[in-house]
């Protein structure tokens, strides 16, 4: 039987699956309610600037991740 969770090996793929689920964290429900108030940031409401700062964020993580993978990979040939 094959196993359904990939665990990180290194020490590198460990912080990157921290900060990416600290991220993703910072998407869901008891956030968003802290964030959900009545404030324009720039000209939008808190809530959108939020969900745009962790939106970008997820891409950043998976950026440097995928930038670590390769580094690693080119180690290994």
């Amino acid at each position: 039987m094959s196993r359904l969770v990939v665990l990180p090996t290194s020490r590198a793929g460990w912080v990157l699956l921290i900060v990416f689920v600290a991220v993703v964290a910072a998407g869901i429900w008891p956030v968003i309610g802290w964030v959900n108030r009545a404030v324009l940031v720039l000209g939008l409401p808190l809530l959108v600037v939020w969900s745009y700062l962790v939106i970008f964020a997820c891409f950043a993580v998976m950026l440097i991740a995928n930038r670590v993978l390769e580094r690693k990979e080119d180690h290994h040939d």
